[in-house]
């Protein structure tokens, strides 16, 4: 092999290595951080506490339901 094409492979190799190297750490830290920057443990949080808001509101629903039940039950009141 000619001198000039090995050391313009040998160069190539040297590059790709550092992109090979770059693109691996580059993958490394989106999968380490990969919930921050998706955004995923914030939308997470913000879906347990729509859950919970409306297992509140269905439970005071149970309980006005209950009320207006009991207030059918009762005879009217007479003057």
């Amino acid at each position: 092999m000619d001198a000039g094409i090995y050391e313009l492979v040998q160069k190539i190799l040297w590059a790709v290595s550092f992109v090979a190297i770059g693109g691996g750490l580059a993958v490394m830290f989106f999968l380490v951080f990969a919930q921050s920057i998706l955004g995923l443990r914030t939308i997470h949080t913000q879906l347990e506490k729509l859950l919970h808001q409306a297992e509140q509101m269905a439970e005071q629903l149970r309980e006005i339901a209950q009320r207006l039940g009991k207030d059918k039950e009762k005879p009217p009141k007479t003057p």
